[in-house]
């Protein structure tokens, strides 16, 4: 498969350079035999260069959404799913770390009330 995009990509640019090559030795030609000015060229070929470029953002964003699609199908996360995944985690951590606090202030006060924090049912003679 990258074999494949990268013969594709180098055939897009030699084909890419070579219509450049051809567009530059024809618009020359008009030029000298007078058909057409400077100017009127370098409008043309700008307006060209634009159409390229736009071409050129079309076909980006296909193969982004192609590659993105492809690689949810083989069961990856998006950015966005993994940071949601991490702020959750944050969240868990924080409240797991409250409840470890709150547990260890809750035993302290057990501690600190000797006895008489036996649970009712249990007796309070040690032997």
């Amino acid at each position: 498969m990258n074999g494949f995009i990268k013969s594709g990509f180098l055939l897009g640019l030699g084909a890419a350079v070579a219509g450049k090559e051809k567009l530059d030795e024809t618009f020359m030609k008009l030029i000298e035999k007078g058909s057409m000015t400077q100017t009127e060229a370098d409008t043309i070929f700008d307006d060209f260069f634009k159409k390229g470029e736009t071409k050129s953002e079309e076909w980006n964003q296909e193969f982004r959404q192609m590659t993105k699609s492809q690689l949810s199908e083989l069961g990856f996360v998006t950015r966005e799913e993994l940071d949601t995944i991490q702020a959750q985690l944050v969240l868990l951590q924080q409240e797991l770390t409250q409840l470890r606090n709150n547990k260890s202030n809750t035993d302290l006060d057990q501690t600190d009330q000797g006895i008489d924090s036996i649970p009712p049912g249990f007796s309070k003679d040690v032997k």
